[in-house]
């Protein structure tokens, strides 16, 4: 699969595991939900995780993936955290 291809790739993994935020997903899996082939999945998944998006559980013979909720900072906390409470 060419780079230019893995953009919308990118998309739907990253839609589906934000609209499933408790999803633990295999390639396996990955594979059945988005009709797709494991080895166009495989670099995507692998710049999802590099890119803090995804999280890599599980060891290199059964890979699972599951999303990474993204770190928020609230104005509250900012300033709280500036003033030392």
């Amino acid at each position: 699969m060419v780079k230019d291809d893995l953009l919308p790739l990118r998309a739907e993994c990253t839609m589906l595991f934000q609209s499933n935020p408790y999803m633990v997903e295999s390639i396996d899996g990955l594979e059945l939900r988005l009709g797709r082939k494991k080895e166009n999945l495989v670099p995507v998944l692998e710049l999802l995780v590099k890119q803090g998006i995804l999280q890599l559980l599980g060891d290199e013979s059964i890979p699972l993936y599951r999303y990474k909720e993204p770190f928020i900072i609230t104005e509250l906390e900012s300033k709280s955290t500036l003033e030392g409470t």
